[in-house]
């Protein structure tokens, strides 16, 4: 993994991010010391079990964690400006303009008292000071690329009118709006068939090549990972445990949940075979085990991992793994 710290092509820096939620059970922290790094035109995949601090590390680059409960710690720098320095009229001017999301939960992050048309249109009106007019003929285009039928009937109607699929696309058509230059996308393709996905997956790169927007793709899927993604950061339990280019990764996983990741995606072949699945669950955030947090469901496990949190450490430039079997092989950091 590049060194987040002096790597001055970086479109986005994240140093150490730490989030921390209060709950009536106690305090928890969601993220610990997350650092990972994009460039412009770059995809980065971010794959984990859900509970693995995945979308709040997005959520925290839009500066949308609520506080209360939630409080984020570390610099997140974009375009060589901290985020977290801004004020909340600076972050605005940001948000959905240079860095758009496209949300996990559709029917939830849209607004239920205004069309589909006014929302796609509103970032245009805001950031790219559209007409009216302008903004529609744009919302219209954006309706047709991501697929939706009879555009000129959806830009009418709300998101309750429409199904789960084709409010996703609404939330995509508004993310890439203002063609952003840093694109998160938060499961983006879940609500989707397969041939619509495939559409979706193509805007996206084909807005990577047009504009160099960088693109975080957030998913369980590996099977998007392995289509999209230049790099990989694999999460368990709020931290990074594997950091690696595509191909690498997949050629060699170096850390052993990455490992049941891999074997995990299905094979078509002749022979019956039993699905592989990684044993047990991702731990509670209020009670973690003592030193590695995947130890508990771990093939590799000695009595090391069960006494002492192992750090990341640095194998290549390129590579970086949280395991105490690679600990003598790399340089902390």
């Amino acid at each position: 993994m590049r060194d987040v710290l002096l790597d001055n092509e970086d479109l986005l820096r994240i140093n150490n991010l730490n989030v921390r939620f209060r709950t009536s059970e106690g305090a928890f922290r969601a993220v610990r010391d997350v650092s990972i790094s994009i460039r412009s035109g770059e995809t980065l995949g971010i794959v984990g079990e859900s509970g693995s601090g995945k979308s709040v590390t997005a959520l925290s680059i839009m500066n949308l964690i609520p506080n209360p409960p939630g409080e984020a710690t570390g610099d997140i720098l974009f375009n060589g400006r901290n985020l977290r320095n801004l004020s909340p009229e600076e972050v605005r001017t940001i948000r959905g303009n240079e860095i758009s999301m496209i949300f996990q939960e559709p029917m939830t992050s849209l607004n239920p008292i205004h069309t589909c048309g006014k929302q796609i249109m509103e970032p245009l009106l805001l950031h790219k000071g559209f007409t009216k007019k302008e903004a529609k003929v744009r919302a219209l285009e954006l309706l047709k690329m991501v697929g939706i039928p009879i555009p000129e009937q959806r830009f009418k109607e709300y998101p309750h009118q429409l199904s789960g699929g084709m409010r996703q696309r609404i939330m995509i058509a508004m993310a890439l709006a203002c063609r952003p230059k840093l694109l998160l996308a938060d499961e983006p393709t879940t609500a989707l068939d397969v041939t619509i996905q495939a559409q979706i997956l193509e805007l996206m790169k084909n807005l990577r090549k047009e504009i160099d927007t960088a693109i975080i793709m957030i998913t369980h899927d590996l099977g998007i990972i392995t289509e999209m993604c230049d790099r990989v950061v694999v999460m368990y339990a709020g931290q990074v445990v594997e950091s690696s280019p595509l191909k690498e990764l997949i050629k060699e996983s170096l850390h052993p949940y990455t490992e049941g990741l891999l074997r995990s995606i299905p094979t078509i072949t002749k022979e019956k075979q039993r699905l592989h699945t990684i044993e047990g669950t991702v731990p509670s955030p209020f009670n973690m085990p003592i030193g590695c947090s995947f130890q508990p469901r771990c093939n590799y496990s000695t009595s090391l991992c069960s006494e002492k949190t192992p750090e990341l450490v640095h194998i290549t430039e390129e590579r970086a793994v949280r395991c105490w079997r690679h600990v003598n092989e790399g340089k902390q950091g």
